[in-house]
């Protein structure tokens, strides 16, 4: 099955939302705006919600006709990287790009696997792309997020666009678009217990991670999860270095004294 190829992934209380926030957009094909500080995670529950790993994959991998498609059930979700300094024309060719070969990847596994299906009919669009989830909005111009709102009353696909605080009330002023903003959700940090959860998934069964050190760690990049897994590669070259099993607070100070982080004071404990 293609979901044994996507990456591990913590569910946190975050990314629950964020699956609950998704999914109303996409059954109404409304326009969602999900707002968080870069390393939160809303990027990572942006791809595991639409399953991109498999997808991608998929994408950018033509099928040797004499091979079998993937079983595709349950694929809706098309994800995007916003362009710096994007223009309309190459924003309208993306989307039109992506969606079409979206729809040709599912059309091609069912022609294979449930033809049936194609035979009677009863294919509605709610088969194909229903979502589209665009990460860093904040590179769009207003005339683009304009031309992503055309297109998503056009195609009838919900659209989630990810960026950065502020974008939400960049958008609220711009009424062509804002008035059709159905659902606004902040993307938080992780709780401390989440964040451990998530570098220990990293970590072999055979390492020990003191909570003290998670305390550090959460006090350095202020629960950011992609600070937080840069500390963690640098402990890991520390530990392999010194053969160290145990993950402790002095470790992660060790670790993160050659990077451009500070400690703070109550952390640098003796």
């Amino acid at each position: 099955m293609p979901e044994t190829q996507t990456p591990k992934f913590v569910e946190t209380r975050q990314h629950l939302r964020f699956t609950e926030f998704a999914d109303f957009c996409r059954t109404n094909r409304f326009l969602g705006v999900c707002t968080g500080r870069p390393g939160v995670g809303k990027e990572a529950s942006g791809l595991a919600y639409s399953k991109w790993a498999v997808i991608q994959g998929l994408l950018d991998t033509p099928r040797r006709p004499q091979n079998p498609p993937a079983k595709l059930e349950n694929y809706h979700t098309a994800f995007w990287d916003a362009e710096i300094s994007c223009t309309i024309k190459r924003l309208s060719s993306a989307l039109n790009g992506l969606r079409n070969k979206f729809d040709r990847l599912i059309t091609d596994s069912m022609n294979w696997h449930q033809p049936d299906r194609l035979r009677q009919n009863v294919l509605p669009c709610d088969e194909f792309v229903q979502l589209l989830i665009i990460n860093q909005a904040q590179r769009l111009s207003l005339l683009c997020l304009d031309a992503i709102n055309d297109f998503r009353q056009k195609n009838k696909i919900g659209f989630v666009l990810l960026a950065v605080p502020g974008f939400d009330r960049k958008i609220r002023l711009y009424d062509q678009v804002g008035n059709d903003v159905a659902l606004y959700h902040e993307y938080t940090a992780p709780r401390s217990e989440e964040l451990k959860q998530i570098l220990e998934l990293r970590w072999s069964n055979e390492i020990r991670v003191e909570d003290a050190a998670i305390t550090v760690i959460e006090e350095v990049t202020s629960s950011n999860i992609q600070r937080a897994l840069n500390i963690q590669a640098e402990i890991d070259r520390v530990r392999v270095i010194n053969s160290i099993s145990i993950i402790s607070a002095e470790l992660v100070q060790a670790a993160t004294s050659s990077l451009l982080l500070d400690v703070p004071a109550r952390g640098k404990a003796s």
